[in-house]
């Protein structure tokens, strides 16, 4: 069995290493949209094209992972792997203690020391991290990060691509819902909205329309968030496009299957929203590649 983990960062480094404790991989290999290692904890690093042809997704026994902790991210990374046609793998460390009737969803990773009650059932793409507690008869959504030593009750409900932030402690029979945040420490007495954020003891929302990153949202090194959000443009314009098709927004150009002039302004209109800026005349007509609308972007911004 083959072991793709998407991402090479610190969270795909640490996901290299306790699936290899599971015992159950025979190669264990990293996909990046970019290749700056060749071989990171000797496992090689591949490009998804070069990945696609070494691995094809017909193969029997090749298994994915996504190693973001961005939700927004994770779930992308994981629709790209769907739509290439891989199966996501489930990573369960041989010192977590999950039920066997426990349900657990493709493309999860559950760390050591996780403990999943009986009749637990989590989506795809779901982690728990180190000691969290999970009770009984829980149903989690797809794309739902659990932090390290996090206590969630029995018979609590967590929505689509929330995130539960460390040393939280949620109520038995309550819903999370989804795109939600339990800021890290934060004790849940009570129901959260969609797309809100809670904090504290007891918990209380400080953003019931939340946007933003989980994350912060703007890097130290100054341009880096803006490459990020660029490519985040690319994908919701095209990747549509691109189905059972490779599509890595940094390589894109303006020949490639998928491009015209509908596409484009689409981008330009996306683009103008994204970054607060206009784009007008000869400056649509630049915007060629990702590498021009990067270059035109951090331009119009006074980078």
């Amino acid at each position: 069995m083959i072991l793709a983990i998407y991402g090479a960062g610190a969270i795909g480094r640490e996901f290299a290493l306790f699936a290899g404790e599971e015992g159950k991989w025979e190669r264990i290999v990293f996909v990046v949209d970019e290749v700056l290692e060749k071989e990171i904890l000797g496992c090689t690093v591949y490009e998804m094209r070069e990945f696609r042809k070494t691995f094809p997704a017909d193969e029997d026994g090749v298994r994915f992972l996504v190693a973001m902790g961005e939700p927004s991210y994770k779930r992308k990374a994981f629709e790209r792997m769907k739509r290439a046609g891989y199966t996501g793998a489930v990573v369960i460390h041989p010192e977590a203690r999950v039920f066997p009737d426990t349900v657990i969803g493709e493309g999860s990773f559950i760390c050591p020391g996780v403990y999943m009650g009986s009749l637990a059932k989590a989506g795809s793409n779901f982690y728990a991290g180190f000691g969290a507690s999970i009770g009984h008869d829980t149903v989690i959504g797809d794309y739902v990060r659990i932090g390290e030593n996090a206590f969630v009750g029995g018979h609590t409900v967590i929505g689509d691509s929330a995130y539960i932030g460390s040393r939280a402690v949620l109520k038995d029979r309550i819903t999370i819902g989804a795109e939600s945040v339990a800021a890290l420490g934060s004790v849940v007495f009570s129901d959260v909205g969609e797309r809100s954020t809670v904090i504290g003891n007891p918990a209380r929302v400080v953003d019931d329309d939340r946007s933003a990153y989980v994350f912060a949202s703007k890097s130290p090194e100054g341009d880096k968030d803006d490459k990020k959000k660029l490519e985040e443009c690319y994908w919701e314009v095209f990747a549509s496009c691109f189905d059972g098709i490779d599509f890595n927004p940094v390589s894109f150009h303006y020949h490639d299957y998928g491009w015209d002039s509908l596409m484009q302004m689409q981008l330009v209109s996306r683009l103008e929203e994204a970054f607060s800026i206009s784009i007008k005349g000869h400056d649509i007509m630049r915007i060629k590649s990702y590498r021009d609308g990067l270059e035109l972007v951090l331009q119009k911004k006074g980078y």
